[in-house]
């Protein structure tokens, strides 16, 4: 067992770490954990039977794990020698994505301060998980999960840009048109508070003005179609919509709905989290053959993802109905996925 193989193992994460991981110290590059968030519930795989013209199907319910605790104490006594354990496992350039709500978030953010230092927080990530919040008596519905986001060594950590689709409101700046597609018009000239006294203006194309590039840089975009010339003879950069990637992603994560009844990956688990939430924290922070953990692996999404985006990884659940999930989703991979199973 070495750290170039995928592995699922069953049991407390704590005591996997310490007694089958000692040889993954610093070998991770990514660890994404979705642990009980002190939420008082019963959580159970749902899974309905197929039913026929006379009867209905009916729905079967296992459960999977108890987040009821004996106050908040106890969970963060649970949690803290976990988080510090998994730290340990993270290579220099790693980092540790902690998903929680409202419920311990805060408090689970002050443990992890103090296990990698202050410094060393780089996010506080807002999912918008659902469009239609609950009523409450007490206060207003919550629709968001926080994922807290920890690197190693901060000064040297990068998140990849990562890019959300064009919306209606982003889609209308674009309605110049010419020969090459759609179009938005940039400023190439200071405007605003870019635009003080001491700014250097220059002569270019029979316009002076204080040109926020080099000459040869706006000559390039003549020769090239980039610059457009207004009526009044004022010059603007064009901008095509099929050279933009997209809308560049905030830590206001909005675009990615939850796991829907009707969803071809959904498997009944109440707590299950989207592949494309996945595909977004595995993409940002690694690279393809990097090594991804999930210590509180749930319905397995981490390697599913993992695995589509050739990444290598690491998942344990002490749940004996999450292991079923895991292990049914990693076999029924479109590719072959090879892994070993550690009871």
């Amino acid at each position: 067992m070495g750290p170039h193989e995928n592995l699922l193992f069953k049991g407390d994460c704590l005591e996997i770490i310490q007694n089958k991981l000692e040889g993954f110290k610093g070998k991770f590059r990514l660890i994404y954990i979705d642990p009980p968030f002190l939420s008082g519930t019963q959580y159970s795989v749902k899974q309905k039977t197929p039913g026929d013209a006379e009867n209905a199907g009916t729905l079967l319910e296992t459960a999977t794990y108890s987040d009821k605790w004996d106050g908040l104490d106890e969970y963060l006594s649970f949690m803290k020698p976990r988080l510090k354990a998994m730290k340990d496992l993270l290579s220099n350039n790693g980092s540790l994505w902690v998903h929680l709500d409202w419920h311990v978030s805060h408090y689970v953010k002050l443990i992890l301060d103090e296990i990698f230092g202050y410094n060393h927080f780089v996010n506080e990530i807002i999912w918008k998980r659902t469009n239609s919040p609950k009523a409450q008596s007490k206060g207003f519905g919550t629709q968001h999960d926080v994922i807290l986001l920890y690197a190693v060594e901060p000064d040297g950590f990068q998140i990849q840009p990562m890019y959300r689709d064009h919306d209606t409101k982003s889609l209308k700046p674009y309605s110049y048109k010419d020969d090459k597609g759609r179009f938005r018009l940039i400023e190439i000239e200071a405007q605003g508070i870019q635009r003080t006294q001491e700014r250097k203006q220059y002569e270019w194309k029979g316009r002076t003005a204080p040109y926020l590039y080099k000459r040869a840089t706006l000559d390039n975009w003549w020769e090239t179609g980039l610059i457009y010339r207004s009526r009044n003879g004022r010059y603007t950069k064009k901008q095509y919509l099929n050279d933009s990637p997209g809308l560049l992603v905030s830590d206001l994560w909005h675009d990615i709905a939850p796991v829907q009844g009707a969803s071809k990956e959904n498997t009944g688990f109440l707590t299950q989290k989207p592949e494309a939430l996945l595909d977004r924290v595995i993409r940002s922070s690694t690279e393809e053959g990097d090594l991804v953990g999930d210590f509180f692996a749930g319905s397995g999404t981490t390697a599913v993802v993992a695995a589509n985006l050739n990444r290598r990884w690491v998942l344990c659940d002490d749940s004996e109905s999450s292991i079923d999930v895991i292990r049914k989703r990693i076999e029924g991979l479109e590719e072959h996925v090879k892994y070993e199973f550690v009871m």
